[in-house]
Order: C-alpha cells, then structure tokens, then sequence
C-alpha cells in the first residue's frame, strides 16, 4: 500500500521491545512510525507516531497516505527563477 503512494518504508522486524524501537526511531529522527500489532491488524488500520509529536492515533492505511502527501506537498517550496 505504502509503496503504491510512493512513500518508502522500512520494517524493523527485531526481536526487540517495541518502546526501544519507538526510542531508536526518536533518536534516528524518523518521520513517522507506524505501530502495527494484533487489534490493526484485524482492524486494518496503523497505529502512528509522529517525531517530536508523539502518538497521532490510529488511522487508516489510505488516510495516512494522504497525511503524508499533504505533508510533502506543504513542506515542498516554490522554485523562483
């Protein structure tokens, strides 16, 4: 899904906890975070955290597509010639 909207993603699929991969990706300064577990899964939906922000709650696949092109296209600037 993600790659169908052009937005790279990487898996951590370690055998870690998941407040020291949320910590890791702080201190790696990742955009976002998405938290997938049990109760999305069955939902369809993602948990996601934003850097700096903290928890953002639970959306959609598709809404947090669209998060991320309006945040692309809003911090995109006009190129003066």
């Amino acid at each position: 899904m993600l790659e169908n909207n052009e937005i790279r993603a990487q898996i951590d699929n370690r055998n870690e906890t998941v407040g020291k991969k949320i910590r890791e990706a702080e201190m790696s300064k990742v955009p976002f975070m998405l938290i997938i577990g049990e109760q999305e899964e069955k939902d369809g939906t993602v948990s996601v955290r934003r850097h700096g922000e903290g928890d953002i709650g639970t959306l959609t696949m598709e809404a947090f597509a669209e998060l991320v092109k309006e945040e692309v296209k809003n911090s995109l600037k006009p190129f003066n010639v």
